[in-house]
């Protein structure tokens, strides 16, 4: 007969075996456990590995990337341009057929740039999507004006009037051109220093010349600049020898 609670016994033998208890190997689940938390473990990490690897092939491949140029198509071949200034660029089209990236800072904007045929350096920044905002396309460097090996070493730097930096930042964009063995190139604007990195831009058998595209930032009070309120430029190489300067 079957014990009930209180020493009663159940008036019917229901014929339950008495369960058997139970083996647990402990180390034996253990060790497995361990097994799965190392394998995952490893997985993760992988994971992380490549996922940083990317990130780090986007982020140094950002700057100079080529983006290659496609000539506006008729309206009867019914095709669309690679990027919005692609009827722009038509008019001045780049040695090579490509435009080199500099930037995609701010947000939505790209600054691209190139050399023409005739010896000219052009840049471009535009918006994607548009939004209401404009193109800027504009070749300000004649052959004779552009840095390279044996020529001048450092141009007068231009204010870009697009892209629009984030409203309240004060930051004004300004590029110039610089000698290719430039690895960085700093501004003093309104009595302080700003620092731009140099993107190689090809003119054409075989030769290279360096551009940079400074943020620079305008006094709180300030609301009106112009290219004489950058003081001074100096561009260095990587070991942080001066190759060039322009102004006191």
């Amino acid at each position: 007969m079957n014990q009930l609670p209180g020493g009663r016994e159940c008036p019917l033998d229901l014929h339950y075996g008495e369960p058997r208890q139970p083996y647990l190997d402990v180390g034996l689940i253990i060790g497995r456990g361990r097994r799965i938390r190392r394998r995952r473990a490893l997985a993760w990490t992988g994971s992380v590995l490549v996922a940083g690897a990317a990130m780090v092939s986007v982020i140094t491949g950002v700057r100079g990337y080529a983006i290659s140029f496609a000539p506006p198509a008729s309206p009867v071949a019914g095709g669309g341009a690679a990027v919005p200034i692609d009827a722009l660029v038509a008019g001045n089209p780049p040695v090579n057929g490509q435009l080199t990236l500099v930037s995609t800072w701010p947000q939505h904007w790209t600054t691209v740039a190139w050399a023409t045929r005739d010896g000219r350096v052009c840049w471009a920044a535009f918006r994607t999507p548009m939004s209401g905002a404009t193109e800027e396309v504009d070749c300000p460097w004649a052959a004779s004006q552009v840095p390279g090996e044996g020529a001048r070493a450092l141009s007068p730097p231009l204010f870009v009037i697009n892209p629009d930096p984030p409203a309240g930042s004060h930051l004004v964009p300004a590029v110039g051109l610089v000698t290719p063995r430039a690895d960085r190139v700093t501004l003093t604007f309104f009595g302080r220093e700003f620092t731009a990195d140099v993107v190689p831009i090809p003119l054409g058998g075989g030769k290279v010349t360096g551009l940079f595209l400074a943020w620079v930032k305008l006094p709180p009070n300030v609301s009106g600049y112009g290219t004489s309120d950058i003081t001074r430029e100096i561009a260095y190489d990587q070991a942080g020898h001066i190759l060039a300067r322009y102004g006191s």
